[in-house]
């Protein structure tokens, strides 16, 4: 913890906050339509929060996301790559992104 705040010594805060918030979009109990909703939101926000990151400490990453309800979240999948990280699942995984989100799915 203390190594994390004297990295991210002008931001850690801020990066803590966003966390906090990120767990709030794993509530339960909502229809198909407001969990697709939930779920479209919370990736625009992510992936708003990783570029902005990119910018500020000049990272590049790819992340995936998906529903947490096998039965219910069939649909709901994501996968994001910056600039400097496009070919990143092709190079390491040796498949696109449509088929890494079905093999992140599984493992759900």
């Amino acid at each position: 913890y203390e190594l994390f705040k004297k990295e991210y010594h002008d931001t850690w805060q801020d990066i803590l906050l966003k966390f906090e918030e990120s767990t709030w979009y794993m509530e339960t109990g909502k229809t198909v339509t407001q969990r697709q909703q939930l779920f479209n939101k919370s990736a625009k926000r992510f992936t708003q929060l990783l570029i902005a990151l990119s910018k500020a400490h000049g990272i590049e990453m790819a992340f995936i996301m998906a529903g947490s309800i096998v039965n219910q979240d069939a649909s709901l999948g994501y996968a994001y790559t910056m600039p400097g990280a496009e070919d990143f699942f092709m190079e390491r995984c040796h498949t696109d992104t449509n088929v890494i989100i079905s093999h992140f799915k599984a493992h759900i």
